[in-house]
């Protein structure tokens, strides 16, 4: 942070221009620079539905035989694919009727006027900046993709809405907006790809409602630098994670970053939710973090490095205290990002256990004693194994059939597997050497086979990774027959995984049944990361809301008696890619001393 006033803009432009010289400390073979017409893809809402997840063109259906298939072409591995196991599954599981459907409102019913702080506008008017008061990009930026949003959009409405969109293109337009915003009390709502599910974007409800305006970064999306010397990048914060990831591998490098999200969340969304994926345990995102430019009511915070040093120890960490802040603090505006070399070669490696437990037990044993370098790590218990199983995409024949036959009456009889017992897990390991890949494969097996472990094969270990896109589009598919779902998600140790995910699925299918849901919920379990001390757990469930006269409000209390149960072990009130948001603000503050919340006000 920079000590007595901040720079000016001519200063800014200076650092700037240092900061992308060819004659800098880095040598010029090393650096890449591009100029402000050359940006990564403009990411618009044009292509994305308003009232659910993802894609306009990707969309779950049933044919006129009833057989399941996800349209479009986003989704090489199941888009234009027939499911011929979904139908099935969901009619004995969730028991969905084809012929009973709640079809979705074709638009909203109706969008309030917009409130116009007009000094505020007339301060932003003479810089350029692109402002809509629209009705369908307020309401394209009103909601994230979180349950109860598309539930409200599909059947019910959102109140209240922005009352403008606005698209800085520029760190400088931005300190505008954000010092109009101070002057004249505008409440501003960063915009990333709108890909949270924790009702971030949801605006507040006030009895003098003042202007409310939301700032779609996307346009901000340059990528500033590339130095392979010192193996970072230098972007704008509204460059989608996907199109940066696509640029750096053209240079053999990558960030490391994978998760569900990452076609549509921006690097300044990740920042600010200290997001990680399934790679964390190597390559965590926000450690890969070096420096962030924000602008906050006080002002910029940046440091003038002409090259960003290592990692230092020089007294506290600003950078820390604004990741995770979800956009409470400031506006996110540029990152400098650790780059990693991309390894050429990866393998994944699935394996059944005979129960979840077995299953741990064998996670924990490769996890803490490095067998291999564990890039990634998945399981799912009996009832998620089951949903991976519904989502094969092969087309079933008299040879498949006979060889399913007996591939189950071997796991029984030989290896104690039994369907509705056991679980799968799935592993990612990569390197350099194609050959060690078949090395580090037999010793994940070899340890495998101490806790029961069979090998599954490669194809339904990638499913586990790769389907998890493509459930969003499934929830928002049910609700058109009578199903609402969710997940929650957080961390536990390894003493206490077992016993929580015990706990919270009881509790679930106690608390659905207290609200005489018509059938019985689906509840299953999912490891996502695994780490020395414990693992971060996704628990997904759903169920039917056919008879409920509020399934939201029903919904609402599965989550809270959920949450009650993983707060009680010391669970963490979120992980992965979530973050807080409103959704789960008691939560937070229920598993927060006061102390360190007085604290986090006081910066506020």
């Amino acid at each position: 942070m920079y000590e007595g006033s901040p720079p000016n803009a001519a200063q800014r432009l200076q650092l700037l221009v240092e900061h992308l010289s060819p004659h800098s400390s880095s040598s010029t073979s090393e650096r890449r620079t591009l100029s402000p017409s050359e940006t990564l893809i403009v990411r618009t809402n044009s292509e994305i539905k308003w009232n659910g997840h993802g894609y306009r063109d990707t969309y779950f259906e049933f044919d006129d035989k009833g057989t399941a298939s996800l349209t479009g072409f986003r989704y090489s591995k199941y888009s234009s694919k027939e499911f011929h196991d979904l139908r099935p599954w969901l009619e004995q599981t969730l028991r969905i009727n084809l012929k009973t459907t709640l079809p979705s409102q074709p638009t909203m019913p109706s969008i309030h006027s917009p409130v116009v702080n007009h000094e505020f506008y007339d301060m932003i008017k003479p810089y350029g900046i692109q402002i809509s008061f629209s009705e369908q990009d307020r309401l394209c930026h009103g909601h994230g993709r979180s349950t109860s949003d598309i539930y409200r959009l599909r059947y019910s409405n959102i109140v209240p809405l922005p009352d403008a969109v606005i698209w800085p293109e520029s760190h400088e337009q931005v300190e505008t907006i954000v010092c109009a915003s101070q002057n004249y009390n505008v409440g501003l709502i960063p915009y990333g790809g709108g890909s949270n599910d924790v009702n971030a974007l949801e605006c507040p409800i006030e009895d003098d409602r003042r202007m409310i305006v939301v700032l779609d970064m996307r346009q901000m999306n340059r990528m500033l630098g590339l130095s392979k010397e010192n193996m970072f990048v230098t972007v704008e914060a509204g460059a989608v994670a996907k199109d940066l990831e696509k640029e750096l591998r053209k240079d053999g490098f990558t960030l490391g970053w994978e998760a569900e999200s990452v076609e549509f969340s921006t690097l300044g969304s990740l920042a600010a939710r200290r997001s990680s994926g399934i790679k964390k345990k190597f390559y965590d995102f926000t450690k890969s973090i070096i420096e962030i430019q924000i602008v906050t009511p006080a002002g910029t915070v940046q440091h003038a490095f002409t090259t960003p040093p290592p990692p230092t120890t020089a007294g506290p960490s600003l950078l820390h205290i604004f990741l995770g802040s979800e956009g409470t603090l400031g506006v996110i505006t540029s990152l400098t990002l650790k780059i990693y070399r991309l390894t050429p070669h990866r393998r994944v490696i699935s394996l059944y256990f005979p129960t979840f437990q077995t299953g741990l037990f064998f996670l924990r044993e490769i996890t803490q004693k490095n067998i291999v370098k564990l890039v990634g790590a998945r399981m799912v218990d009996e009832v998620g194994l089951d949903l991976v199983q519904a989502f094969n995409t092969q087309s079933p024949n008299l040879t498949s059939i006979f060889k399913e036959v007996i591939k189950r009456y071997y796991w029984k009889k030989v290896k104690n597997l039994v369907r509705g017992k056991m679980c799968l897990a799935a592993i990612i390991v990569e390197s350099e050497d194609v050959g060690k890949l078949q090395v580090y494969e037999q010793r994940v097996i070899g340890v495998a086979e101490k806790f029961g472990g069979v090998d599954g094969g490669w194809e339904i270990g990638d499913r586990v990774f790769s389907m998890s896109q493509t459930l969003p589009y499934l929830r928002d598919f049910l609700m058109d027959y009578y199903v609402i779902s969710d997940s929650l998600d957080t961390t536990i140790s390894w003493s206490h995984v077992q016993e929580l995910s015990e706990n919270v699925k009881n509790t679930i299918k106690a608390t659905c049944r207290a609200q005489s849901a018509k059938a019985s919920p689906w509840v299953a379990v999912r490891v996502d990361t695994v780490y020395d001390t414990g693992v971060s757990l996704t628990f997904m469930y759903g169920f039917n809301f056919w008879n409920l006269p509020d399934p939201l409000g029903a919904l609402l209390r599965v989550e809270q008696a959920a949450m009650v149960e993983i707060l009680k072990l010391r669970g963490s009130v979120s992980h992965h890619t979530t973050g807080i948001g409103k959704r789960k603000k008691e939560m937070f503050i229920e598993s927060s001393s006061e102390t360190s919340l007085a604290v986090l006000k006081s910066i506020k």
